[in-house]
């Protein structure tokens, strides 16, 4: 089993970089730390961890609703605002679609889908969550982000909070997830679980349950932190000759170029980074 100490990154596909980064930058409060040409990375400014954005180019297909990020206003009466706000400025960002607000479980939020054919959500948590025990409920930040830092749009989000994934059957996704990753489940239910790494921040991934796949590349993927170079490459020599039995679909090569990192396909054909 792994021994994450950090769930580092999220990877994501885009079409269009050009198109894709101001949804971030105008609409999602995250900032550019770095930038090649098919490649960026954003990070906001209340969030340790960093969304890596590939160019695919006009092919890349659309990503399923349930693959998608999400980021937290601080107040209720801000989703009905962001909802006006990105309306209004559809065209401009060239926003495929908006979803109205809407109440689930504890969450109130709209989807929006950008142009590199991803869906973004905002979200509002109602804290009463955090007296059932949902840890996730409690702010992902510790200082709020005053709307003077972000104007004129009626919202502010204040941390990225989480990513999602499919899977094909929860119960064996959730046994390969704890047992052969090494990630905690901090909640979900029936149809959801909630993955993080143990003795880490609040960011969190969400895994679905799905009849319908739409597998996707590893262009979208999370990073999982080892705390050695010794131990990815002992990880993948035991992967190396367990993955199958383990439940890996695929193990792509050992790179220690800088730094000792492979890929994988899980059990439900998600992929992940193993890195030092």
């Amino acid at each position: 089993m792994l021994k994450p100490i950090g769930l580092t990154e999220g990877h994501y596909e885009c079409r269009s970089l050009d198109e894709t980064l101001p949804v971030f930058t105008e609409l999602l409060a995250a900032e550019v730390v770095e930038r090649s040409d098919k490649r960026a990375v954003v990070k906001h400014p209340n969030t340790a961890w960093k969304l890596v954005i590939h160019e695919g180019g006009p092919d890349s297909k659309n990503k399923p609703h349930t693959n998608h990020y999400g980021f937290r206003v601080a107040s209720s009466k801000e989703i009905p605002r962001a909802h006006q706000y990105i309306s209004d400025h559809k065209a401009q960002y060239k926003i495929k679609s908006v979803t109205p607000p809407h109440e689930a479980h504890f969450a109130y939020s709209i989807y929006f889908k950008e142009p590199g054919g991803n869906d973004l959500e905002l979200e509002y948590y109602n804290p009463a969550a955090i007296k059932q025990g949902r840890r996730i409920a409690a702010p992902h930040w510790t200082t709020p982000i005053p709307e003077e830092k972000f104007p004129g749009r009626g919202y502010v989000p204040q941390a990225m909070t989480h990513g999602t994934l499919n899977c094909d059957d929860k119960e064996t996704s959730d046994k390969f997830l704890a047992n052969v990753l090494g990630l905690d489940i901090i909640g979900g239910g029936r149809t959801s679980t909630y993955i993080s790494v143990p003795n880490m921040g609040p960011w969190y991934v969400v895994v679905l349950p799905t009849t319908h796949r739409d597998y996707l590349t590893e262009a979208n993927r999370f990073t999982l932190k080892l705390a050695t170079p010794e131990e990815v490459e002992d990880a993948h020599k035991e992967f190396s000759t367990k993955g199958k039995q383990l439940g890996i679909q695929e193990l792509r090569e050992l790179e220690t170029n800088g730094r000792a990192h492979f890929l994988l396909s899980d059990i439900s054909k998600n992929w992940w980074e193993i890195t030092s």
